[in-house]
């Protein structure tokens, strides 16, 4: 299952959930970055360093898979 992080009026984070959709993938949508979820909170700061939305997380048996930035996001 994978879960998209990031606030959904991002153009960026909104062309990874169509691209979830599209592709008909489960997800999850949390919106960080919108509200109480900041982009400095060092729980997100663990999954991206750098601080930015998009981020997915696929999570896996075997462990998860952390992937940022938007292109990438996608293409995962």
């Amino acid at each position: 299952m994978l879960e998209v992080l990031g606030r959904a009026t991002s153009l960026n984070v909104r062309k990874v959930l169509w691209t979830c959709a599209e592709l008909d993938l489960p997800y999850t949508h949390t919106p960080w970055g919108a509200g109480e979820l900041s982009l400095q909170d060092p729980a997100f700061l663990a999954l991206n360093p750098n601080g930015h939305i998009p981020v997915v997380i696929d999570h896996r048996p075997e462990g998860e898979v952390v992937v940022w930035e938007s292109m990438a996001c996608a293409l995962y």
